[in-house]
């Protein structure tokens, strides 16, 4: 009888202890996955990452990320370790962008070609925020809601469109900086921009532009982008640009009225026998109209 009324409890522990087992396991787990994702924001490729950042940026940021003269200049590349203005979306839109790594003069302020596509973009991002410890906002700029293109282009005309042009095509906004086009990106790097403010353009705080009206304006620059321009592909033309267009289409008119001005006349007097653009048949009539008066 001890034996048998002893068997349920063996049981029920049996059970306990594979309970314990499988909770302990999934909580191991789970934290496992957790550690995973802060290391690899958007599931970046660490090890990739520091490969990439040992080809294309450490000659100039140094590999400790403080910073390097950029090769060729005497100018110093700012440090990415130790400035809070640097986080992980802020490498992530100079990449996006094609700002860096740059292709040429670093300082010339000029669009670029992308250098990398998104699996090594990623990479970067996730190598530099974990080897240089900086703030992991991603998420910030990724998780928006729905945009409204019509609620966008409200938005879009009352704080970029002075110096990104009306539909995007950006150009010379003064003092030699020039603003990119920004047709092409999508709501994240738009929103990115936003809220950095990288190189001369302000930042937006939630405040000014909230995270409804940034995917507002990403869904307006998508629609413009969607509609079909001009057979030479022209949509606008910025300030500037539209300046000198009218001072070359003045010098054409000058340069045409000079030339006009120089041609032979084509309504000749009636009273002269020359033809249109005989100068030596007038100059000739000239003569004997003169001798037939001395006479």
């Amino acid at each position: 009888m001890g034996a048998r009324s002893g068997q349920p409890v063996r049981n029920v522990l049996a059970w306990l202890t594979l309970f314990l087992g499988c909770l302990g396991l999934a909580l191991w787990w789970s934290t496992d996955d957790v550690a995973a994702q802060e290391a690899e924001p958007l599931g970046g490729d660490v090890d990739l990452g520091g490969q990439l950042y040992a080809q294309a940026c450490a000659q100039c940021h140094a590999s400790d990320g403080g910073g390097a003269t950029v090769p060729g200049t005497d100018r110093t590349a700012p440090a990415l370790s130790g400035r809070p203005q640097v986080t992980a979306s802020y490498v992530d839109l100079v990449l996006r962008t094609g700002r860096m790594p740059p292709a040429g003069d670093p300082y010339d302020n000029q669009p670029r070609a992308v250098a990398f596509d998104d699996a090594q973009r990623r990479a970067l991002v996730a190598y530099v925020t974990e080897e240089f410890d900086l703030t992991n906002d991603l998420a910030d700029v990724t998780e928006l809601p729905e945009g409204d293109a019509g609620a966008g282009q409200a938005v879009y005309a009352a704080n970029c469109a002075a110096c990104h042009g009306s539909t995007g095509a950006g150009g010379v906004a003064g003092g030699g900086a020039w603003t990119p086009a920004v047709i092409a990106y999508d709501t994240t790097t738009i929103t990115e921009a936003i809220r950095i403010g990288p190189f001369q353009m302000p930042a937006f705080g939630e405040d000014t532009i909230s995270d409804q009206e940034a995917a507002d304006v990403g869904a307006f620059l998508e629609e413009v982008r969607n509609e079909s321009g001009t057979p030479l592909g022209l949509v606008e033309l910025n300030p500037v640009f539209a300046s000198g267009f009218v001072a070359l289409l003045a010098v054409a008119m000058i340069l045409s009225l000079f030339w006009i001005s120089s041609k032979p006349t084509w309504f000749p007097d009636p009273d002269s026998d020359a033809e249109p653009g005989d100068h030596d048949g007038q100059r000739i009539t000239s003569v004997r109209s003169a001798d037939t008066t001395e006479r």
